[in-house]
């Protein structure tokens, strides 16, 4: 087995994230359109202005933040997942510790609210879902990884629990 791994998973934008960009263009475009009737006719019409360029501004930048790509990376000590949005930035998403893990075992069961789902759809085929403890609070973390990472994440769990088992002897 190898130390490290990386795995990188396309999603595909939807057309409801394009739409929210292109509110934003349109509400900047009428923006515009506000400067020139304030000048001609009323200067409380820049509120008006204001209005429809924030607007635009914040549903282009809730367009930005939309995932195109997540990036699982495996190593001897945890699984870190990074997602790299629709303008190529990359932010890491959640570092979680091995010896923080719960279980790991196929989606058998609904999303809830508070999961946090890295994968392209969580109805897919493959998705898997990792129980980790935060605290005293336990999380659960909905990805959908290939084959080898997941040979790679059952093999590493098994050895913790091994370890932890001479641990307590």
């Amino acid at each position: 087995m190898t130390g490290q791994y990386t795995q990188t998973v396309d999603v595909v934008v939807d057309g409801k994230a394009k739409r929210t960009q292109w509110i934003g263009i349109a509400a900047i475009l009428i923006s515009l359109g506000f400067i020139v009737l304030a000048a001609f006719l009323n200067w409380y019409l820049m509120f008006g202005f204001g209005a429809f360029l924030l607007i635009g501004i914040v549903q282009i930048h809730r367009y930005n933040l939309v995932a195109r790509e997540y990036i699982y990376s495996y190593s001897d000590t945890r699984l870190v997942i990074a997602k790299k949005d629709v303008v190529n930035r990359t932010r890491r998403v959640l570092g979680v510790l091995f010896k923080d893990v719960i279980s790991f075992a196929p989606l058998e069961s609904l999303s809830e609210d508070d999961d946090i789902v890295c994968c392209k759809n969580v109805s897919d085929m493959g998705v898997y879902e990792l129980n980790f403890k935060v605290g005293e609070e336990v999380r659960r973390l909905l990805f959908a990884p290939d084959e080898y990472m997941t040979e790679l994440i059952k093999h590493r769990l098994a050895e913790t629990v091994d370890s932890e088992d001479k641990d307590q002897k």
